[in-house]
Order: structure tokens, then sequence, then C-alpha cells
């Protein structure tokens, strides 16, 4: 299990360590706004659909050579992308890196071979702390290396994390699924591309929540999702246009983002429940979330609307602006603590232990579909309207998610008493 939670720390590190530099390394090959943001779509359209076929292949031929394949797949996307020569070349590495990154799933998978079912909860949680410190220390990494003359070395550095990575795994990671011929006879009787039995899956699950409350938690996660999406695929562009800044900076805003979220999961979210409740706390978290991006989006118009400058004598951003660019970053991270927390756990207390985990891989879904569209959606946005609309509008979408939030959870008081 330790090399397991290591294994996905780096893959996390390597992972974080491009995101502060991506946006800023495509605008070297003349990519617009809108391109940027679609590099956030192909990664997470490819991570969609490569993540069933991964699990079934994990399933058939065992853990590792999966885990194996798809840790060198990242040491490929990374090496492609620090020898990128044109603009195809930088999505082609994110989709390689999509695909591969569907792993996650593999992780979980070997939680599940080894762990009883009464502890699955407790090592899934140390499966994502040590993704979520991973995301912490990448983007970090990624800022400090950030340089002008050499703008490829974080590419190179995050393919040496996978290189270590793969190493270490090679040597410590163990087989643990060994698949006997009665399950090969019912993998063999499923449709034969992974994709068809996903598909089937969701249109059945799709019947079977509808005018369920966990059909109110899919939509609330697809909106979470898509809001959060959007922010992630145009933050760096915005800060650019707003202040100036280069990928260091980004890298420490994305730093302090990831802290004060890792903090809000670890501290703060078991006292909101047990004070508040689960779907309250989800409430208070969107309102964070819409909050913190509102302020974000529009840091310039709020600080002009105090009659102060947003600028400072030497062109960048003001004390006044960077107070609020915090303050937002705080509230939004924040609220996504709480809120994402507190979805799953919602799942799980409108599910039974016959449809869980058909409940959690639908959430998932919707989850990995916001990934894909929002993006989509702010980037145009922020090329054609505003750079602060994708995330205002974002923050609007989260507000309006407080409402499907107190709504459901007045339905589930009903449904109790």
């Amino acid at each position: 299990m330790s090399t397991v939670a290591l294994t996905l720390f780096l893959d996390l590190a390597g992972f974080g360590i491009i995101l502060p530099i991506l946006p800023y390394y495509a605008e070297s090959f003349h990519a617009s706004e809108t391109a940027v943001a679609l590099l956030s779509t192909a990664f997470s359209a490819a991570q969609f659909i490569m993540a069933p076929v991964l699990g079934r292949l994990s399933d058939r031929h065992g853990r590792r050579p999966v885990m194996l394949i798809s840790i060198f797949g990242s040491i490929a996307a990374a090496l492609v992308l620090g020898f990128a020569n044109a603009l195809w070349v930088v999505f082609a590495a994110r989709v390689i890196a999509g695909c591969c990154k569907a792993n996650v799933s593999t992780a979980h998978a070997y939680v599940a071979d080894l762990v009883a079912p009464n502890e699955r909860a407790k090592y899934m949680g140390m499966m994502g702390a040590a993704m979520g410190m991973g995301f912490v220390f990448g983007p970090a990494i990624g800022g400090l290396l950030a340089f002008d003359d050499m703008p490829a070395l974080p590419f190179f550095v995050s393919a040496g994390l996978s290189a270590i990575n793969f190493g270490m795994a090679a040597i410590w990671l163990p087989e643990t699924h060994f698949p006997d011929r009665a399950a090969q006879a019912v993998a063999d009787a499923l449709p034969k591309h992974p994709m068809f039995a996903v598909g089937a899956r969701l249109r059945d699950a799709a019947r079977r929540i509808q005018g369920t409350p966990m059909a109110s938690l899919v939509v609330i996660a697809f909106c979470f999702f898509v809001a959060f999406a959007g922010m992630e695929s145009t933050l760096a562009l915005f800060s650019e246009r707003m202040f100036g800044w280069g990928g260091r900076e980004t890298g420490i805003f994305m730093t302090f983002v990831g802290v004060n979220m890792v903090i809000f999961q670890g501290l703060v979210v078991g006292r909101a429940v047990t004070k508040f409740g689960e779907t309250t706390t989800l409430a208070i978290g969107l309102v964070l979330v819409g909050l913190g991006l509102a302020t974000i989006g529009g840091v310039d118009h709020l600080i002009r609307a105090l009659g102060l400058d947003p600028n400072s004598a030497d062109g960048g951003a003001s004390w006044p602006s960077l107070a609020c660019y915090a303050v937002g970053g705080i509230l939004m991270s924040g609220g996504n603590g709480l809120s994402t927390a507190t979805i799953s756990a919602l799942v799980s207390r409108v599910s039974t232990p016959e449809n869980q985990g058909m409940n959690m891989g639908v959430k998932e879904s919707a989850s990995a579909l916001a990934r894909v569209s929002g993006p989509a959606v702010a980037g145009p946005l922020f090329q054609h309207i505003d750079p602060g609309a994708p995330l205002v509008l974002g923050g609007l979408v989260a507000l309006i998610n407080v409402k499907l939030a107190l709504m459901l959870g007045k339905r589930m008081r009903e449904r109790e008493s």
C-alpha cells in the first residue's frame, strides 16, 4: 500500500509540475486562449475514454502491467512536450498524458485487492491524501523551474520523476490480481470494446436513478466540476492578463490553493458535517466556491469599484488586487474541499450496498464529462467575452447549485422522516 501511495504521489507531482507552465508554453506556439483551454478538454476526454479500457485490461491481465505501462506513458508524454515543435504536438502529448492518467482507477483497484471491504474507505482516503500532496508539491516545483531561457525544463523534470516512479514500481510493486478461468469467461462474454459496456451501464444507471436523490447529486456534481474545470483551464491565462504573471507566480498561487484545499479537507469537513449535516455543508462549500470564483474573475472591476488602482507603480498588480485574489483563492479552494468530500459522502448515503459501486461510477462519469465540457466553454468566453467571464460564470453556476443542494437536503429529510 505504501508503494501504491508513493506511486500516486510521484504521478500527481509530475502532473502538477506541468500545470502552471503549460498555458504559457502553448502560447509560445501561437495558441489562442481557446486552444489553451482545449488542452484541458483533450486531456480529460482521453482520460474519460481510457479509464474503462485500462480497468478492463487490469481485470484481464493484472494490475502491475497496466500500472507500469501507464507510468511509462507519462514519461513519453512529458518528453513529447519537452521536444514539441508545433502546437499539434503539444495536443498529442496531452492526449497521451490523459490516457495514462487513467491509471488512478488501477491504483484504486489495488486497494480493493489488498484491503478488507470495511477498511477500504480508510485506505482510499490515504490514496487521496497522497494524490493531494503530489498536487501541492508539483505546481511549486513547476513554478520554481520556470525559466524563460529553458521553457522545456519542467517537462524534462516531470519525465525524470516519472522515470523514478517507473523504476520503483518495477522493483517494489507486486501483482495482486490473478484472474481465474471463470472470471475470464465472464470478461469474454462482455462487449469486446470496454466503452460499449460502459455506455450500456451508464444508460441503465440513468434509468435506475431517475427521480431519486442520486439524480440530483449527479446534476450537482456535473455543475460543480464544470465551474471548477473552466477555472482550472483559464486561471493561468487570467493571471497573465491581469497581473503579468508567468509560470513561477502561477505555480506559487496553485500551491497556495492546494495547501488550503488539503487543510479544509483534513480539518474542516468533519467538523462541519458533524455540526451542520452533509447537505448544508455541501451548500456552504458551493457558496464559498461561487464567491471565490466571482471574486477572482471580477478582481479588476471590484478594485476599481472601490476607487482603488488595480495596478502598482511598476505596472504589476497592486496590493489590493493581490489581496482580493488571495481571498478569492481561499474561498474557492476551501469551498472545493468541502464540496468534493460531501458529494462523495452523500452518494454513499443515498446508495445501498448493491448499487453503491454503480452510483460512484455514475458520479465519476458526470465529473469527467464536466471536465471535458467546462474548458470547451471557458476558452471562447475568455477569448471573445472577457478574461474574467469563465470565472464569474463558474461562480454563478456554483451559486445556483446551492439551491439544488438545499432542495436535496429537504427531500432527504422528508424521505427519512
